[in-house]
């Protein structure tokens, strides 16, 4: 079976071309395939397809056209998991995984292979993606998504098709991606480098100058280094911009530089606009401008704004921390590496797993991916993944989800099995399997490994017996866990509520910080939580349970924690 979203939504089973029904039920089917086989709560599915006010019937709506799809594509591809539904997905069924694991595999290949993989993969690509669905209210963030693959992928084959000579036959195609995108300056850059190759040096200058123009106009910035770097490499008949004669496939750099595209080392400065917030401290309300929707990273000893980053750049973020710096990943940006004092961007890198991976841990000069199809290990020295681990079927949906590491393993949560796995971390080799219904989240630390069950509470497991050792019943559903301070941390977003755990299990103490709680994270002696509804972030401190909270007027998304510095996402 064929299913397609590169365009119109549309299923084909061999020359036929199944019936999906309306709008809505259509709207349903690409938001599971965008799940790429990950289950999608049904509250979810509700809060996309009608919004901030659904009629009565939405569930039994749902629950409808769940059975038509059913209907047309055969009762097994869409299963019923917990609170939601997930499609079953074959390897290759998906247009938009096989464009994608295309643009993978040729991102660290020859330009010769690498420029004919990436001409196969936009062959996928009919129209625009969900072109019948792109005006529906969910659509926005995803089509934005899809749309940015869509463009990463086009200036990583303009790379390899520069590489090989074709600068001539580019140039109609660059000149038209420049007048749709003038805000993109990497297009830009490539039809001057096109133009100048076509001994078009005038014509190359004049571009430079046009979209100078508009950045200064429109924006008010400057070109950035490159592109002024670029200007006057041109200037001065630089050498080196002249291609350089191919040789044999066999003979051409096995590294080249459009693959160092995403898996970038490249550094830039974060300018943070001027902006502040309401804080509320004690009772206390300070007065200040609002913010719109962006990544913003906050000092908040002061107040301030260190530095913030257009929403549409990191789609879908997600922040994290691991060696004293701020990790941030996100759909259209792979995961990128910031500075928490001056918000600079230190490197960026592509997951090994691409749309597929779920969570990441940075540990020393390492970073550890779970993902739909197993378990990485990315190296910071080398910039490379060296080792991947399947430790459980590969044919399940969903994969590996939680992951911490402690008692010299690593640690991951496979929903699907029913298990936490304790894994070597230099073989890969499973040295336990401790049986947890739907287990999600893990951390380290308080006594052990603290997991969430979906079914069961808090559970801690005690590494020397790889048993569990204490049980918290703590409020259903458990968002995320995380340890400090000698407790483990619980975030239950429909009750707002923060329990305070020990290591025996019991709840040491209650917190409601707001409608929405969700994304703990500890530092510095301080419990943070992100509270979405509520437009706010709350700090606990562990020891007094003393309350501060940031008030921002609109819903919030991820959040971490790195001392005096938190990185966090308003998403409305």
């Amino acid at each position: 079976m064929d299913f397609r979203i590169l365009g119109p939504l549309e299923v084909r089973d061999g020359d036929r071309t199944l019936d999906l029904g309306g709008v809505k039920q259509r709207s349903l089917l690409a938001l599971l395939l965008l799940a790429h086989g990950r289950p999608v709560a049904t509250a979810r599915l509700i809060d996309d397809i009608w919004g901030e006010r659904p009629p009565e019937t939405a569930r039994k709506s749902i629950q409808k056209y769940v059975s038509n799809l059913r209907d047309s594509l055969g009762a097994g591809r869409i299963r019923t998991i917990d609170r939601g539904y997930a499609v079953q997905l074959e390897p290759g069924e998906l247009d938009l995984g096989r464009f994608e694991e295309t643009a993978r595999s040729a991102a660290a290949a020859p330009a010769r292979r690498a420029a004919m993989e990436l001409r196969h993969a936009f062959a996928l690509v009919v129209r625009e993606p969900l072109a019948d669905l792109r005006d529906q209210p969910w659509a926005e963030t995803e089509v934005a998504r899809l749309d940015e693959l869509l463009l990463m992928t086009a200036e990583i084959r303009h790379d390899a098709e520069l590489d090989l000579g074709g600068h001539r036959r580019l140039i109609p195609e660059l000149e038209d991606l420049v007048a749709k995108h003038p805000y993109r300056e990497r297009f830009l850059e490539q039809l001057m480098l096109a133009l100048y190759r076509s001994g078009r040096q005038a014509d190359a200058l004049a571009a430079y100058r046009r979209g100078a123009t508009r950045l200064r106009t429109d924006l008010g910035l400057e070109p950035s280094e490159s592109l002024r770097a670029l200007e006057e490499r041109i200037l001065n008949h630089d050498p080196l911009l002249t291609p350089r004669p191919q040789g044999p496939p066999w003979r051409l750099r096995t590294r080249p530089r459009y693959a160092k595209r995403l898996l970038a080392l490249g550094t830039a400065l974060a300018v943070a606009a001027a902006a502040s917030l309401w804080i509320v401290t004690a009772g206390a309300q300070h007065r200040s401008t609002e913010l719109g929707k962006r990544i913003v990273l906050l000092d908040t000893r002061d107040g301030k704004v260190i530095a913030q980053w257009p929403y549409r750049d990191y789609r879908f973020p997600w922040v994290t921390t691991g060696n004293g710096k701020f990790w941030l990943a996100s759909f259209t940006n792979g995961f990128t590496e910031v500075d928490p004092r001056s918000g600079r961007i230190l490197r960026r890198l592509l997951p090994p797993f691409g749309n597929a991976t779920n969570l990441a841990l940075p540990v020393g000069h390492s970073i550890w991916f779970t993902g739909r199809v197993g378990l990485a290990r990315y190296d910071l020295r080398s910039n490379r993944v060296v080792a991947r681990f399947t430790p459980f079927h590969p044919r399940q949906g969903f994969g590996l989800y939680g992951i911490a590491r402690g008692a010299g393993s690593i640690w991951v949560a496979s929903v699907e099995q029913n298990e936490v796995l304790r894994v070597n971390p230099r073989t890969g080799a499973v040295e336990a399997r401790i049986p947890v219904p739907k287990p999600w989240w893990l951390a380290n630390g308080a006594g052990g490994l603290w997991v969430s069950s979906d079914s069961e509470g808090l559970l801690r497991i005690e590494p020397t017996s790889n048993s569990i050792a204490a049980i918290a019943r703590v409020p259903e559903p458990i968002d995320e866990v995380v340890v400090g301070n000698g407790f483990a941390w619980a975030t239950n977003s429909k009750r707002g509520t923060v329990s305070k755990v020990d290591r025996t299990g019991r709840i040491a103490a209650t917190y409601r910080t707001g409608r929405g709680a969700h994304e703990p994270s500890f530092s510095a002696g301080k419990l943070w939580v992100s509270n979405e509804r509520e437009g706010s972030l709350t700090s606990i401190d562990a020891a007094s349970g003393r309350r501060r909270t940031f008030r921002f007027g609109h819903r919030l998304g991820t959040e971490a924690a790195l001392g005096r510095y938190v990185m966090f996402a308003i998403t409305g």
